[in-house]
């Protein structure tokens, strides 16, 4: 999970593995596309209104 730099939703970190340089996630909330540090990631749950999105979209397996 990467704390979203423009809603603050958590969203999914695009890696499997916590890299060893910054990344580039796209919000699938706001659009918006950052550089995130590997500091940045954690685990947690997504955000309720990415869950909400997800499942309307029909994209319950990140929906858990």
């Amino acid at each position: 999970m990467i704390a979203c730099k423009g809603c603050q939703q958590n969203i999914p970190a695009p890696v499997e593995t916590v890299p060893d340089t910054w990344i580039v996630a796209e919000c699938p909330l706001c659009g918006q596309k950052r550089r995130y540090l590997p500091a940045e990631i954690f685990q947690g749950r997504l955000s309720p209104e990415l869950v909400a999105k997800l499942r309307r979209a029909g994209g319950e397996k990140w929906a858990r």
